[in-house]
């Protein structure tokens, strides 16, 4: 009990940051997760026999990890490539020794990707049980649709009727500003568009399919 107690505390520490940021905080805390496990793997653990038994595996990364990866030794600068030649090593191997054949499993950071979502949807729904926390969420972007689906199912139901009408309410708002958008860049009518109606378009792709990242979140010299 008192580790989950202890869990949910540092979780509404990064949920409370995630909330003040552009988008989906859920999205926002997965690619956070996503970017410390490589970190944590290219620093310490390139010589580990589990993780190389998973690589032989999966045969590397999937094609959007694996770009990450490249993002945070290319544009950081903080971990050498010879990081990722030595796991990488261990893949290549295991396809040529399966070839024409290779059989591929699921990329590890997917699979952390995935509990990661799961985790911080859970406690995104009880922190939401507390008036701050939601009056603070309330300000905020809100989710992309696939993370309110996983939060509105973990959510204890006291909270579910009040997350389904924000949701709503968001959609409706976006709706609004996708129609009020194409009206005004008509060469007919005069008016300007609000900042939030320019803006529409961008909204409407991440909060329907979630949020991406163009460069690594975290800031490291």
């Amino acid at each position: 009990m008192k580790k989950e107690t202890d869990e949910l505390g540092l979780a509404a520490v990064y949920l409370a940051r995630a909330l003040k940021e552009e988008g989906c905080p859920i999205c926002r805390r997965v690619r956070e997760s996503e970017e410390r496990w490589i970190w944590t793997v290219l620093y310490e653990l390139t010589g580990d026999p589990e993780l190389h038994e998973k690589f032989a595996q999966s045969l590397g990364l999937c094609r959007e990890h694996a770009a990450l990866m490249a993002q945070v030794v290319e544009i950081r600068e903080l971990v050498t490539p010879t990081s990722v030649a030595r796991l990488y090593e261990t893949a290549v191997s295991q396809v040529l020794q399966d070839l024409p054949r290779p059989n591929r499993g699921p990329c590890p950071l997917c699979e952390l990707a995935e509990e990661a979502a799961e985790r911080e949807s859970f406690f995104l729904g009880k922190l939401l049980l507390d008036p701050e926390f939601w009056e603070a969420f309330q300000r905020s972007d809100g989710l992309c649709l696939p993370h309110f689906l996983r939060v509105w199912r973990l959510a204890p139901e006291k909270i579910r009727p009040s997350l389904l009408y924000d949701q709503r309410e968001r959609f409706h708002r976006l709706l609004q500003n996708l129609r009020e958008l194409q009206r005004k860049e008509r060469f007919d009518v005069g008016e300007k568009p609000t900042e939030a109606e320019i803006r529409s378009w961008r909204e409407a792709l991440w909060r329907l399919s979630g949020l991406s990242f163009s460069e690594p979140l975290i800031k490291r010299s």
